[in-house]
């Protein structure tokens, strides 16, 4: 080991002589001694000096934008304020899928419903209020079934999403928020109003269902649907052909369409602002 490290050694300790002669006379004009350790210290020096010099270059003068990939000024510029677009977008959609998903929870009644709500006292029967204040009967809850109504005149122009016969009514009491409508086989289901769909799914309970948002915080929803024809984000038109009549979904138990309407958060009775056969 020793001997091994001694020639190591002998190695870099081994010293040379550059001479420099005059071209023509060939006289002595400058000589250099150094051995193998002095020039590779020697090199390493100059190599630092050089990635030095080269980096001040390329940091603090122009010729940084000739590098391929390096930006300049103008495409720093854009690319911070593409960030800051970027961001602003980020936020934006992921306000806009909080939204969506409230809708589609309220829609596919996955939010819990609270059971300690206050029934208005004129609501109320003259009957039930003495036994409310009677304390030796025990006090029940009573269910408030009054309906949510819009004026008429407050209310868009909406149409049958199909036509159809009603076979099972808005029931609230019921957790049934819309309507069932059963027709003939090859009918086409329609959009009841003009607006934005802004759900169009397959869901296990539900089979095809579409939700469109219309204008005065109307939502409309269409379950059951054989096959659907729009998706997120599409424009349509009062009355155009949005799904196809069949039966989907496991809360279904045969082709018909269930139609429900939502406007402000509560659901409302379609019968009352569309006249069905």
């Amino acid at each position: 080991m020793d001997k091994k490290r001694n020639k190591i050694s002998n190695w870099f300790r081994k010293s040379f002589q550059l001479v420099v002669y005059h071209g023509k006379t060939y006289d002595t004009i400058r000589k250099f001694r150094f051995n193998r350790l002095g020039f590779t210290f020697f090199i390493f020096g100059v190599i630092v000096v050089l990635f030095a010099i080269l980096s001040v270059f390329v940091i603090y003068t122009p010729i940084k934008q000739m590098i391929p990939g390096y930006p300049d000024k103008e495409t720093k510029k854009l690319i911070y304020e593409n960030a800051i677009k970027t961001d602003s977008l980020m936020h934006e959609l992921e306000m806009k899928d909080r939204y969506l998903k409230m809708i589609q929870d309220l829609v596919f009644n996955d939010i819990p419903i609270d059971e300690e709500f206050v029934v208005p006292v004129q609501n109320l029967s003259e009957q039930q209020i003495i036994d409310f204040n009677n304390p030796t009967k025990p006090r029940i809850k009573i269910e408030d079934d009054t309906d949510f109504i819009v004026p008429k005149e407050e209310f868009p122009n909406i149409i049958e999403p199909i036509k159809g016969i009603v076979v099972s009514k808005y029931s609230p009491s019921q957790n049934h928020f819309g309507i069932d409508i059963a027709t003939i086989s090859d009918e086409a289901i329609k959009a009841t109003y003009r607006g934005t769909v802004i759900s169009s799914a397959y869901t296990i309970e539900n089979g095809y269902t579409i939700i469109i948002q219309h204008k005065s915080n109307l939502i409309s929803v269409y379950k059951h649907a054989k096959s659907s024809l729009v998706k997120e984000g599409d424009k349509v038109a009062t009355g155009q052909i949005i799904a196809n009549y069949g039966n989907s979904g496991e809360n279904s138990s045969g082709p018909h369409l269930h139609f429900e309407l939502w406007q402000n958060g509560k659901s409302i009775n379609p019968e009352n602002y569309i006249q069905f056969q």
